[in-house]
């Protein structure tokens, strides 16, 4: 498991837990969580346990047999010792002696240089000899010898370098390999080891770390302040409400690198060579063309490896601020009490006094500056730590030297600590650390996974045991589907989660008493590297939901990830034979459509000079007008600052992330402030005050982020600051990047009155993606009760997944029926009223029957004006059309069903839908109202059960889905009292503000000397051309109304644009074993610019609901009756109270393990 550092903590990178949690026992909720994590791939439990056996046994001082994960070495590590240990004190590689060079070879090499001279030189003399002998004088035959003795010298001359070269060259060389080796070969195996390698001291390295450690700026630390803080408030007891780091100082007294080695870089353990990249992916059968040049580096390339020994004493220490200002210390304050009744703040003083361990890194390589990238930090055995912890108070003592408290604080540091022991590491970005970059370039996510669960077929009822019924069959008869459906019946769901991981990621409706449920819905899981390291599977949980006890696990499948990266942008359709998750063999079977898509690079035909197109011409390239741009690492990071998302591709990946607020503070008015009334003359609120960062009276602020009107993450709270610094966000699969907006919402958490919003600020993706897909701001929090200015960075980057255009919306919405006709036989339909409404909602809506009409062989009710219905969970809700007749209390009064899943429809986009009619020959319409139906009718994914369905007609809708939140979500937003009261509370500050007027509307704005044309690298990610629409006609036909308000069928946008994310039927694998102005809320009705013909004076009623509007409007400012703190805590016990009422209540429904929301802590 690898921890990262400068990545916000999320479900993929937890924040490290020291203190135990419980389970409720009596909450069937929590105890069907709790068997999940016991039901799932046991390798992350047996992980959380060794790690909390790893760290006793290591403050034991036993030695422990691990993987380092840098070089891949087994060995053992153990404990640091006190001091800083024989083992690892420096020495010096000049001692050891050179490695005898080869001087065979030396003496070959110089006699072959020798012998060849002596020829040459021989032949020389001798050709000299016989021309001397032509001539007659004496004179002239010495002079015929010069040449050859000259000849003679120049090659004595060259061996003699030669042989000096190659003696140098040797001496060198076996210098070389001394430093390669860097140790003896103590035990004679012919190989130096790691541990017989010799551990250098490092002075050099010291005299930097003395002169740099009283120099350092300690606000380089802010986000390990923040790690730090995240640690200790998921460790800290229920009591301790939150925890702030105040203060970090290094003191004057530096570290020291007490010796540094080098270690060999990862072999091969077949054939114990160095394994290179393409080696490494070829051993996890990824074909290094599928994934990009960045994610093959992170996956593996050029390394560095490093074992570095440190160690730190504290310099002695009194009674003075000053003295104890020498070591490393840390300021700290638990507020402590009951969690929104009382809290009391106590600092404390933490001083560092000893640290004594070992490290090994992998340092990852890069061609550009600073040549470093990502860095893999082990610890070998857990560090030794001593710590000085002081409350400020001059009455109580160092709580170190009480016996309890000090095992309590000691134990919670090893557990802290173990989390980076091997085989465990930490990752650091030390090229965006160097660059002092904290803005996020590119996600951490590589890739998607897109599922379309279609059907479960063939199983069985789970008993209350958790096994399968006890119906047995006579042995000559084989069951078929029919007997064991006859037999038995279940409430499944499927959830989706990673084989390693104990959460549901995605979580299908519960269809009761079905054993062959059809499903039909989709879901996207988000992949990143770590996924893709460990070798992750995509696990399909069937489960048996109960209402009363536990939910049962009717069995599971899984599909190896790995596999799917191999055929990236290649859907699979299966039918997988579920296992079973204990000894007990259960039926049944589970058939989907799962393919795996990766990112995109941005596209080059839409690269900007990154201007803000929105700015006037003389004002637009002024440096102060222009975004405040981070470093550009690479080529990639350079393109994404300066090029907008293509609309061609509206599916990605985008990164939320909130950095830091300045200068927050709560709004007064006037004698709030000054606690009396104004004097004349005097302002009435005071202007230009500084707001000092800590002081009484701060609010105690955390975030929250919405994605398309539905919550995905939560910060935690930083209490009693101005700035507060969270450095948190999330990563989320966006179906169309052009449709969504994010909402990040700054609350005050409160003692006893109700969190209260501070700000929003409201952000429409197309309008933020203008000229690039990363952009970091700073945003004025609007409408709340705060000032203040957030800075936010969102980053998108597409991936080559192509929805079809009915699974591109919005999940929250409000459904608008104007008028309903029927086509049927059946004449008694038109003495029948309708009644309306969704499976995911309580509300209904009725129409009556005097309402109907007959127009030729159709029956319509056409209401006075549109029925409108809130919808949640749009892809897994279906709206019902039932027929019953005037007597129609009971359930024998529906006299036929029209079922028409929102699956199918494309929002904002107004016109007919027809579905088909149905009469149940047994009045049983369950199956009808939970299965997925196709609009035309096709049941050949049933089983006998259709046979109790007629088709009896067609019922025609005039329709439209409006994307968002409307009045008509008040009673269907989630829990009760307060969290009700705050879900309302912001969604009538954005009503207020406007934002809400273009919900949904698609508006991609692209600067107009550029094209939306496809790349040369996505047209090659597409394929040659674009693919042919592939469309399961038997389940999903695509959407069945007209999209975006035009005339033509979506159908046709579908053909034009593609989609690579289905399969037909006919290929399934079985394995063995819209431009509208209006929107659907409320208050911004198509009737809203209409003139007025004139104001009519309003009645008694009327004037009561305006006054009530206006107090409404006065108390969410904390204004009227609410600007007194009584009123406030009265209204925070009433809604506590109907909190708890909601929570008994909801305590025993039936519901399906639905994923959290994403939290920081």
């Amino acid at each position: 498991m690898t921890h990262k550092l400068s990545e916000p903590y999320s479900g993929k990178n937890p924040v490290p837990n020291i203190a135990t949690k419980l389970t409720s026992l009596v909450n069937p909720e929590r105890a069907t969580a709790a068997k999940a994590e016991q039901l799932q791939d046991q390798s992350a439990r047996r992980e959380e346990k060794q790690t909390e056996k790893t760290a006793r046994r290591l403050a034991k001082g036993h030695a422990m047999h691990v993987t380092d994960p840098t070089t891949g070495e087994e060995l053992e590590i153990r404990n640091a010792d006190e001091d800083s240990g024989a083992g690892s004190k420096g020495h010096n590689v000049l001692h050891q002696d050179f490695p005898p060079p080869n001087w065979k070879q030396h003496r070959d090499h110089v006699l072959s240089i020798t012998n060849t001279s002596i020829v040459y030189s021989s032949a020389a003399f001798v050709g000299s000899f016989l021309l001397s002998t032509l001539l007659s004088s004496l004179t002239v035959r010495i002079i015929c010898l010069l040449p050859a003795v000259f000849f003679a010298y120049c090659l004595l001359f060259r061996v003699n370098k030669a042989a000096e070269a190659d003696f140098e060259q040797r001496i060198w060389h076996a210098e070389r390999m001394r430093g390669l080796a860097a140790g003896s070969d103590v035990d004679g195996d012919g190989n130096v080891t790691d541990e017989e390698r010799v551990r250098e001291s490092a002075e050099w390295a010291n005299a930097v770390i003395r002169g740099l450690w009283p120099i350092i700026n300690t606000d380089l630390f802010g986000s390990l302040v923040d790690m730090l803080e995240d640690i200790m408030q998921s460790s800290a007891p229920s009591f301790i409400q939150s925890v702030r780091v105040i203060d970090l100082g290094l003191g004057s007294n530096a570290g020291r690198i007490t010796s540094i080695r080098s270690l060999p870089d990862t072999t091969s353990r077949d054939t114990g060579e160095p394994v290179n990249s393409k080696d490494a992916l070829s051993e996890m059968g990824i074909s290094s063309e599928t994934i990009s040049p960045d994610d093959r580096e992170a996956l593996d390339g050029d390394h560095v490896n490093l074992e570095v020994s440190f160690a730190y004493q504290g310099l002695p220490s009194g009674q003075t601020a000053a003295s104890k200002a020498h070591n490393i210390h840390l300021l700290v304050e638990f507020f402590v009490g009951l969690k929104g009744v009382y809290g009391a703040r106590v600092p404390v003083w933490v001083e560092v006094t000893g640290i004594v361990g070992t490290a090994r890194a992998r340092l990852q390589l890069i061609p550009d500056p600073p040549f470093v990238k990502t860095t893999m930090v082990t610890l070998m055995g857990l560090p030794r730590i001593t710590i000085s912890v002081v409350p400020m108070s001059r009455a109580l003592p160092n709580v170190m030297n009480l016996p309890f408290i000090s095992g309590f604080i000691s134990s919670s540091l090893d557990t802290a600590a173990a989390e980076y022991v091997a085989p465990k590491s930490l990752t650091l970005d030390l090229q965006r650390l160097i660059s002092g970059d904290d803005i996020k370039k590119d996600t951490e996510a590589v890739g998607v996974l897109v599922i379309h669960i279609h059907r479960a077929t063939g199983i069985k009822k789970m008993d209350t045991t958790g096994s399968s019924g006890a119906y047995s069959f006579p042995q000559c008869h084989r069951p078929t589907i029919s007997d064991i459906a006859a037999t038995s019946s279940a409430d499944p769901y499927v959830t989706l989660t990673f084989s390693r991981l104990e959460k549901p990621l995605y979580s299908t409706r519960i269809i009761k008493g079905d054993c062959n449920p059809v499903f039909e819905e989709t879901a996207v899981l988000i992949v990143d590297i770590n996924t893709v390291k460990l070798r992750e599977k995509l696990s399909f949980q069937l489960w048996d939901s109960d209402r009363m006890s536990i939910d049962d696990m009717m069995g599971f499948a899984e599909v190896d990830i790995v596999e799917l990266i191999r055929e990236r942008g290649k859907p699979t359709r299966r039918v997988s034979p579920l296992s079973s998750p204990d000894s007990q063999n259960r039926p049944g079977s589970i058939e989907y459509t799962v393919g795996y898509y990766g990112k995109l690079p941005p596209n080059k035909a839409l690269a900007t000079d990154g201007s803000d197109p929105s700015l006037p011409d003389d004002l637009r390239n002024q440096p102060e007008f222009k975004d405040a741009r981070a470093v550009a690492l690479n080529d990639l990071e350079a393109a994404v600052l300066v090029t907008p998302p293509d609309p061609e591709w509206p599916s990605g990946l985008l990164s939320v992330q909130v950095h830091e607020i300045r200068d927050l503070s709560v709004k007064t008015m006037g004698k709030e402030r000054r606690g009396g009334k104004g004097r004349e003359g005097e302002k009435g609120q005071d202007d230009g005050e500084e707001t000092a960062e800590e002081s009484e009276g701060l609010p105690s602020s955390y975030c929250t982020i919405s994605l398309n009107d539905e919550l995905v993450y939560e910060t935690r709270v930083k209490p009693i600051t101005s700035s507060p610094m969270f450095n948190a966000g999330t990563e989320r699969f966006v179906r169309d990047w052009r449709k969504a907006h994010v909402t990040v919402t700054v609350k005050d958490s409160r003692m006893r009155e109700n969190d209260v919003i501070l700000g929003t600020v409201f952000l429409k993706l197309s309008d933020v993606f203008v000229n690039a897909s990363q952009v970091t701001r700073a945003y004025s929090l609007e409408n709340g009760l705060g000032t203040g200015r957030i800075r936010i960075s969102l980053l998108f980057r597409p991936v080559d997944a192509k929805l079809p255009s009915n699974l591109l919306g919005f999940d929250t919405g409000t459904l608008e029926i104007r008028d309903v006709s029927v086509q049927s036989e059946l004449a008694e339909l038109a003495k029948c009223e309708i009644r309306l409404k969704t499976t995911t909602a309580e509300a209904e809506e009725k129409v009556a029957r005097k309402l109907a009409e007959t127009r030729g062989d159709k029956i319509v009710w056409s209401p006075e004006g549109p029925t409108k219905l809130p919808v949640r969970q749009r892809y897994a809700s279906a709206l019902l059309i039932s027929f019953r007749d005037k007597s129609g209390f009971k359930s024998s009064g529906r006299k036929a069903l029209g079922v028409l899943w929102l699956r199918d429809i494309v929002e904002r986009a107004e016109g007919p839908v027809e579905v088909s009619l149905w009469r149940a020959k047994e009045g049983d319409y369950s199956r009808l109202k939970f299965n997925y139906v196709p609009p035309n009718g096709d049941l050949a994914y049933w089983d006998s059960d259709k046979e109790k369905a007629e088709r009896i007609g067609t019922v025609a809708l005039d329709l439209v889905f409006w994307p968002g939140i409307s009045e008509k979500h008040h009673q269907m937003l989630g829990g009760a009292g307060a969290k009700k009261r705050a879900a309302w509370d912001e969604y009538n500050r954005q009503k207020a503000a406007g934002f809400r007027d273009s919900i949904g509307e698609l508006a991609a704005q692209v600067p107009q000397d550029h094209r939306a044309s496809e790349s040369q690298e996505t047209q090659a990610r597409d394929g040659q051309g674009r693919a042919p629409v592939q469309t399961d006609e038997t389940m999903t036909g695509g959407p069945v109304n007209t999209q975006e308000g035009d005339d033509e069928d979506a159908r046709q946008d579908e053909e034009a644009h593609g989609t690579n994310t289905t399969v037909s039927a006919a290929d399934v694998e079985v394995a063995s074993g819209a431009d509208n102005e209006s929107d659907g809320d409320e208050g911004n009705s198509r009737d809203t610019n209409r003139p007025e013909s004139g104001k009519k004076k309003k009645g008694v009623v009327g004037q009561i609901k305006e006054w009530r509007q206006h107090e409404k409007e006065l108390h969410r400012d904390h204004r009227g009756i609410m600007q007194a703190k009584p009123a406030r805590t009265a209204e925070w016990l009433k809604d506590n109270i109907e909190e708890g009422a909601h929570a008994v209540k909801d305590r025993f429904k039936m519901k399906a393990r639905h994923p959290d929301v994403e939290t920081e802590v």
